[in-house]
């Protein structure tokens, strides 16, 4: 049964045990409250919803984990209501590009429902001046996120960014660091950052560390994760009526999160502000903070070798690719100044496809030379990630890549280089 059918909106259900928080009360064995003396109250301990109308709104409250510091976000919708521009950008993986519905209905995927709920509600005149960006992409975790952070969103001169990358994280120090410098990074260009915590039909989800760093900067927090986790444990809701699959939500699953969203933008003006202090210094280490991203629009090769401009990966076009139709194996060769280098490559489960030799050289001496197969099992012509060198301070990195031995008739697709550098 979809769910706007399963359930309606009405009246916020109130949950006792916060009230009981806020009065100094507590509960005791036998479920009756007792003041700090231990004399009985006459409060009722605290219930569960009855009627289907108050287990939705429940759901809807569990799902607004914080509204962190209100003040960047009053700003930006104030502003969008006196007629000034307000851009609105998504970045994530599927959830967010809205696999399932997009490709035929974009208008239907919880990002472009939430942007017209915003752009109704906060909009001047006609709602012209608030503007979408949905920099979703399927596959996309945080370690590839945080190099796309500038050309999918930055370049929008975004005020509002959703992040959404729960489900294609991790939990190892790469994605932690990763996720901490795309929240660093959109906080120090002004921008009023909100975050999603997504969940698979398994139960996976990052929101743990996720959530720690949201409180550490302060940050709304929007868990589609534990509303529906609620729903789940109390035999309301099953996985099948919010998805068709085991990550992505289904056409109602899209309307439910963007109803979660929806409430923090409803209620979000009532909340006192206060002035907010970025913190100096980060939770992690970081490491590719301030990336950027280099491909064949903003790096010439040294030398093309046997290699050709262009790439076949969607959303990654911009790269080179081994040419095996062409007689002989020449490397690509690249030169530039980084500190951390990340190689962009087209990765595949099965195929023609071959590995290939690369040669990292830092200031001239040999760092790195390796073999490296773009296949992996859990391929499907995504683009993939791999560190390629790493150094605390600015080197000049040379870069050759070429096919192994006995791989020269099989492809290869470099889709670019992330790096890091001396701001």
């Amino acid at each position: 049964m979809r769910l706007k059918k399963l359930f309606a909106v009405c009246t916020a259900f109130v949950m006792m045990s916060s009230l009981l928080a806020g009065c100094g009360g507590k509960l005791d064995g036998d479920g009756m409250e007792r003041d700090v003396s231990g004399a009985e109250t006459s409060a009722e301990p605290e219930k569960l919803p009855e009627t289907d109308e108050e287990w939705h709104e429940a759901m809807i409250g569990k799902a607004l984990t914080s509204y962190g510091n209100v003040s960047k976000m009053q700003e930006k919708l104030t502003a969008a209501q006196n007629g000034e521009a307000l851009n609105i950008s998504y970045l994530g993986g599927s959830i967010t590009e809205g696999m399932t519905v997009a490709p035929a209905y974009p208008e239907k995927c919880w990002a472009y429902l939430t942007y017209e709920h915003i752009k109704e509600k906060f909009g001047s005149g006609d709602g012209s001046n608030v503007t979408y960006n949905n920099a979703g992409i399927a596959g996309t975790p945080s370690k590839l996120g945080v190099l796309r952070l500038d050309r999918d969103v930055l370049n929008t001169d975004p005020d509002i960014c959703f992040v959404e990358f729960a489900v294609n994280d991790g939990g190892d120090g790469d994605y932690q660091q990763s996720y901490e410098s795309i929240l660093r990074r959109l906080i120090e260009n002004d921008v009023a950052v909100v975050l999603v915590f997504a969940v698979t039909e398994a139960g996976h989800s990052c929101q743990e560390y996720m959530q720690a760093q949201g409180e550490y900067y302060g940050l709304p927090m929007i868990s589609y994760r534990d509303a529906l986790n609620f729903m789940f444990d109390n035999g309301k809701m099953t996985w099948q009526d919010f998805s068709d699959d085991q990550s992505h939500p289904n056409e109602a699953g899209h309307e439910l999160v963007a109803e979660m969203i929806d409430r923090y933008f409803d209620t979000v003006m009532e909340q006192p502000a206060e002035p907010y202090e970025f913190p100096a210094e980060p939770m992690t280490e970081i490491r590719p903070y301030g990336a950027h991203l280099y491909d064949n629009t903003n790096l010439e090769p040294v030398d093309k070798g046997t290699w050709y401009k262009g790439s076949e990966t969607a959303h990654f076009t911009d790269g080179w690719t081994y040419n095996q139709y062409k007689d002989g194996n020449e490397p690509i060769k690249f030169k530039f100044r980084a500190k951390f280098v990340y190689m962009l490559y087209h990765e595949v489960a099965a195929g023609a496809w071959g590995k290939a030799h690369i040669v990292v050289k830092q200031d001239g001496e040999v760092y790195d030379d390796f073999e490296f197969s773009p296949v992996a099992p859990d391929g499907w012509g995504n683009c993939q990630v791999r560190c390629i060198g790493m150094s605390p301070t600015e080197k000049e990195y040379e870069i050759e890549i070429s096919m192994c031995e006995g791989d020269e008739s099989n492809a290869f697709s470099i889709l670019g280089f992330g790096y890091t550098a001396d701001e």
